[in-house]
């Protein structure tokens, strides 16, 4: 019923390529500055993989004017942590990476080095059954503290994201279902994945959408 950010802390966002992580972390830097302000958040990326890989939050960091600092190791993840332990909330971004990627143990590896980080896996809610299921066992698994679904609007149904957090026990935290900053994220509640299952083309017209969130 609450939002995980509200009460702060560290939180590191992790899932395989393409699911949206990046775009996801600016959505969340942006809810909350609208909410406690700029100077009560700090951006790290842990993406040393890709050639430019943190450019696109560098971006994020400069129109929201908070600080985005880099951390390639897992020591320099802690170090950079108890400097910015004024910080209300600390958002991780991390590599994207396929489950089965050796690199993936080492990037988890690098996030346990430093210790309080709350693991939020991404993904999109138009990925194969199996794919998500892989995905929650390399990433973590019991590590995870929830999931973030995105691509809502890419999706012609939530069957397989919903089975998976049954049966993986684990809490949907936000949904994601467009790009735009910060208008396109929501806290995930039952009555939008009962309205979405529903209606997954938003074909409802507005008393039907009131009824539903009743």
């Amino acid at each position: 019923r609450e939002d995980p950010l509200d009460a702060g802390g560290v939180f590191a966002l992790v899932g395989p390529t393409g699911v949206g992580k990046t775009t996801t972390i600016a959505k969340l830097a942006a809810r909350h500055c609208l909410r406690f302000g700029r100077d009560s958040l700090a951006l790290i990326t842990t993406d040393n993989y890709r050639i430019g890989g943190h450019r696109q939050l560098d971006a994020y960091g400069a129109i929201l004017g908070v600080p985005v600092r880099r951390a390639d190791t897992g020591e320099e993840l802690a170090n950079l942590l108890n400097e910015l332990a004024g910080r209300r909330l600390v958002l991780i971004d991390t590599a994207g990476m396929a489950p089965r990627d050796r690199r993936v143990a080492a990037a988890m590896g690098q996030l346990e080095a430093a210790s309080d980080v709350r693991r939020f896996l991404v993904l999109a809610a138009n990925m194969q059954q199996s794919v998500m299921h892989e995905a929650v066992r390399r990433f973590g698994n019991d590590q995870l503290a929830g999931v973030v679904l995105t691509k809502l609007d890419e999706a012609n149904g939530l069957g397989a994201a919903l089975s998976l957090l049954i049966k993986e026990r684990l809490p949907a935290a936000w949904l994601s279902e467009g790009q735009r900053v910060p208008e396109d994220l929501k806290l995930a509640r039952l009555a939008h994945l009962i309205k979405f299952m529903a209606d997954p083309r938003g074909e409802q017209t507005a008393d039907q959408t009131a009824e539903v969130e009743k």
